[in-house]
Order: C-alpha cells, then sequence, then structure tokens
C-alpha cells in the first residue's frame, strides 16, 4: 500500500508543479508583450522545479517499482532526476505511466 500511496503523492506532485508553474510564470507572460516570446521556457522551469522537489523529498520512481516487485533497489541521484522531471512535465505524463503500467483489473 506504500507504494500505491508514494504514486499518489507524486501524481498529486504533478499536478501541483504543473499548476504553480503556469500560474506564476505563464500569467506574467500572458500579462507582458515583451515576455511572450519567452513562453517556451516555462518547460524548462517546471522540469528544474520538479526535479527540485524529487530530490527535497527523495522521490525515485524505479525504485519505487523496484519495490513493488520486491526486487532490492535503492534510490539514486538518476532515478531522483529521472523521477523530478517527469513531475515536471506534469500530471499527464505521470498519468500516462500510470494507465499504461497499471491498467485496471
Amino acid at each position: 500500500m506504500e507504494v500505491i500511496g508514494t504514486l499518489g503523492i507524486i501524481l498529486f506532485m504533478a499536478f501541483l508543479v504543473e499548476g504553480m508553474v503556469e500560474y506564476f510564470f505563464g500569467e506574467i507572460a500572458n500579462h507582458v508583450p515583451a515576455l511572450e516570446q519567452w513562453k517556451w521556457l516555462l518547460m524548462y522551469v517546471a522540469a528544474a522545479v520538479g526535479v527540485a522537489a524529487a530530490f527535497i523529498y527523495q522521490f525515485d520512481l524505479i525504485a519505487l517499482i523496484a519495490s513493488w516487485l520486491e526486487v532490492e533497489l535503492n534510490a539514486s541521484p538518476f532515478g531522483i532526476v529521472l523521477t523530478g522531471l517527469a513531475i515536471g512535465r506534469g500530471a499527464n505524463y505521470i498519468h500516462q505511466i500510470i494507465s499504461t503500467y497499471f491498467p485496471k483489473k
């Protein structure tokens, strides 16, 4: 049950990061015409926030899935960075992974 709970927290964090980056930085770009051309940078801001959050909370999806499969694998910086990039990518990416690899029975 711990694995499902942690996946839920990661999914919630993806929603939160995506929403907050859009709210704080996307709205600035929408209201300042000179910044409109730089709106493409939002995905990199979200990625940086996602990676920072994953490091702060030590989220590693690879190690989490390994523990679910009862394989001994410790969290690694590489797994944490990948998890952070997935968080920064947004909730749609995490939802796609869950629906692909954890289909309803």
